[in-house]
Order: C-alpha cells, then structure tokens, then sequence
C-alpha cells in the first residue's frame, strides 16, 4: 500500500487498482475513449484519469468499491438528452455517470456542451486558449500531461503548467500563452510592476530545482502507466529535466500594424532579458 501523502508526486502508484482493473477488464467504453482521434488522456498523481477535450474533461475516471467510477462536470451533462445514464447527482458540480452506456452518441453530446459552454471561440484572433492546448496537444506526440497541478509547497499556492513534453529523453514544462495576452510584458495601464509571466516562469524553475528528482522518478511512473495502458508513448525514459521553462506564444494576429510589431519586440526582449526559452507560433 502506498504510504505517500495524497497529493504528493510520490503518491502515484504503477500498482494502483484503477490502471490494473482497466487492463484486466479492458472495458468497451474505455477502448472507446482512447481511440477517439478528439481526445487525450492524462494519468493524475492521485491515481485517477481525466479524459479531454480540448480542455473540457470528458470524465474523470477513479474504481471505488469495487468499481469503475466515471465524474463529468454536470453543465457538459445534457439531462434531458442523457436522461436515464446518471447514476448519482447530490446537486454539486459534478454528476456520477453510467459508463456503460458511454458510446459515441453520448460522446458527441457531451463534446458538443464543452464546445458550447467551455471553449468558446475556435478561429479567429482570439482562438480559445484551451482549443490551441488541445491541437499541440493531437499534433505532437511528445507532449506526455497536461494541466500539471502541484499544491503542496509551504505557502499553499497553486502551481499549474499546460504542457509537458518528453523529447531525446528530457523533460520540459511548457507554458502557453496566445500574443495579445497582457501578462506577457509591462502594461503601465494594467500592469506596471514585473510582468506575470516572469514571475510564473520563475515559480516553475524554483518548483524544478526543489523537485528535480521527484518530478524526474514520478514521470518515469507515469510513462510506464501509460505504456500499460495502451496510451501513446513515443519516448519511455526520462533522463534529464530541463531547469529552463519553455514559453510558447500563439500568434494569432491574423494582420501586421506597427503596434503590433512594436508589442511583440517589446515582449521578446523581455523574454530574452531574463532568458527564457520562448517559441512565437503562428496560428491564423
């Protein structure tokens, strides 16, 4: 039995029931979830699994009591069309659904609800945040978590990172940020001290430096969980973990004007200021 402290990178188990009941049993509704092209699964410290779209979690997934327990957030939860596949509602946020009657059809419903109420726009120069997480996400086979949530340092802060990649063996947290985002240079309006994004790629590399190990041994277990599992894997082996954080920047701008440009050299000399390792993509 695990005897780490819940929440902590040591707590993920290889062994926990969830990953061995689901390679046992190998459910129809989970060979279901991963091969839909539209989303991606992420192994959690806690030993539970959240299934995405784009962002919107499509079920968390945990076995108590001997059984597969799947959670869905109950405004991605059409009643009145799923009527009859809720198997527990106390009126919280989150509805206990029937995964056996988890099929395509319910899928796309709830898919449509993250569209309509979670994602927002998808073209355009203001692109979801979240929507272009997920097409990184799809389209790079290296990017192994997302949405790493960290809550256990001394001062109770959060910490979050939208993306880690394993490339040639080494690990890298990456934070997404689209062009117009404010945080990403001094705004004397808005924001005329540090710009945020400093501070949070500072809070990720003392995170790193405090953790390197654990952070390196708890990817390691995640890596064989998802190879287990049948999940896509295209490296197994953690060797180093980068103590840079890379920044990726979304440009959207689907037209150049000089405020335009002006702004994106201000943020890139921020950037190398205080050398972070940034990637400007385009998007439009």
């Amino acid at each position: 039995m695990n005897k780490s402290k819940k929440g902590s990178l040591k707590y993920l188990d290889t062994s926990a029931k969830l990953f061995e009941e689901l390679k046992i049993q190998k459910p129809v509704w989970w060979t279901l979830l991963k091969n839909d092209d539209e989303i991606y699964i992420d192994i959690r410290k806690n030993n539970y699994i959240n299934a995405y779209f784009f962002g919107g979690s499509i079920v968390k997934l945990e076995f108590k009591k001997n059984r597969f327990v799947g959670e869905i957030h109950q405004k991605y939860f059409d009643n009145h069309c799923l009527s009859g596949e809720i198997i527990k509602n106390d009126n919280k946020k989150y509805v206990r659904i029937n995964l056996n009657a988890l099929d395509e059809r319910m899928l796309d419903s709830i898919k449509k609800r993250i569209n309509e109420d979670y994602l927002g726009q998808r073209t355009g120069e203001r692109p979801s945040e979240k929507y272009i997480q997920g097409k990184i996400i799809k389209n790079n086979p290296n990017i192994i978590d997302s949405e790493f949530q960290y809550n256990q340092n001394s001062n109770n802060e959060e910490l979050r990172v939208d993306l880690v990649e394993l490339s040639d063996g080494v690990l890298s947290f990456i934070e997404l940020k689209r062009i117009d985002d404010r945080r990403l240079r001094i705004d004397e309006k808005r924001n005329s001290g540090t710009p945020e994004i400093i501070v949070q790629i500072n809070k990720y590399r003392e995170f790193i430096k405090k953790n390197e190990e654990d952070i390196k041994d708890y990817y390691n277990r995640l890596l064989k969980i998802k190879q287990s599992l049948g999940l896509n894997v295209v490296e197994n082996k953690i060797l180093f973990v980068n103590n840079n954080p890379k920044l990726i920047i979304a440009n959207s701008y689907s037209k150049k004007t000089r405020k335009r440009d002006e702004r994106i050299r201000d943020i890139e000399k921020l950037l190398l200021k205080h050398g972070i390792d940034y990637t400007i993509m385009p998007w439009n």
